[in-house]
């Protein structure tokens, strides 16, 4: 395409050529990390690629099943020279017992697109599970109610389940029953491996009370 400066008046305008774009750059070597970390991370990093010299100027992610025809996940276009996310895997809501397409899209700072390049990971998290099994040394019954006989030294204990995988991690809350959920007590999450806790609360007569448990995986993956 051919062009032509316009200068102010009085001043000899000169025609020129359009200035070129350049090389679409390329985006290589795709990989995603598998290993257990307890914040169920896994790090999706690849190589950008331009015969330009131009840097990356933005960068998007998504996670897709197998066959790409499902996006559990999308970062979006972010601006930076990044070549790796850290991708939470758990809080994302991305299935973490399967084969997990990860696409990358990457551009250069003049937004000339790469090609967009995936790879295929398999993921064997698990799904950790926990059940409460008893309060106050008494079994958890069927319809989940309970009347608690002291104030306080209340025991809760659970059991944890999810194949050859470990509990990192367990929280425990205390909250209202009603619509508010008004929370009394919150251990936040708390590393270890152990079934039991004294909850530290003081529970009142009369007053209804919901014991919420959740434990987490040595992959970081929460139990529902």
């Amino acid at each position: 395409m051919s062009a032509l400066a316009v200068s102010a008046v009085g001043v000899k305008a000169i025609a020129g050529s359009a200035p070129t774009l350049g090389t679409a750059p390329t985006t290589t070597g795709v990989d995603a990390t598998l290993t257990a970390n307890v914040d169920a991370l896994s790090t999706v990093s690849w190589t950008f690629n331009s015969s330009d010299g131009k840097s990356q100027g933005a960068y998007r992610v998504q996670a897709q099943n197998s066959a790409g025809s499902t996006t559990y996940w999308d970062s979006g276009w972010r601006t930076g020279s990044d070549v790796s996310l850290a991708v939470d895997m758990d809080a994302n809501g991305i299935p973490a017992d399967q084969v997990i397409k990860w696409v990358v899209s990457t551009r250069d700072t003049s937004e000339i697109h790469a090609p967009e390049v995936s790879a295929n990971k398999t993921y064997a998290w698990g799904s950790p599970t926990v059940t409460i099994t008893t309060l106050e040394g008494v079994a958890k019954p069927a319809d989940d109610q309970m009347t608690i006989t002291q104030a306080t030294d209340v025991t809760l204990a659970w059991s944890f389940s999810d194949g050859a995988n470990t509990q990192a991690q367990y929280r425990v809350r205390v909250v209202d029953p009603d619509a508010t959920e008004f929370i009394h007590f919150d251990s936040g999450w708390t590393t270890g491996s152990g079934t039991s806790i004294d909850i530290p609360f003081t529970f009142m007569s009369g007053q209804n009370y919901s014991i919420r448990l959740q434990a987490k995986n040595n992959y970081g993956l929460r139990s529902s």
